[in-house]
């Protein structure tokens, strides 16, 4: 009987452990998903601080290439 209740015990004790590794592995990808867009967001705000500043070295590069791809 004891053998009994140490075994029902021992299953117990793995599923909740089973459950408690499940959500921490959910909660792990659900940071690592913020990180990825949290790190987006900031190259598209780096890229549109550096589109919204006039530079005409940049623009006359991309005229140039865009007039070859066109010829």
């Amino acid at each position: 009987m004891i053998k009994l209740l140490t075994l029902l015990l021992s299953l117990l004790d793995r599923l909740f452990s089973h459950r408690r590794d499940v959500k921490l592995q959910a909660q792990g990808r659900q940071e690592a998903m913020k990180e990825a867009q949290d790190a987006v967001e900031l190259q598209i705000k780096l890229g549109e601080a550096a589109v919204a500043v006039p530079d005409p070295v940049r623009d006359e590069r991309l005229r140039n290439r865009f007039d070859r791809s066109h010829q």
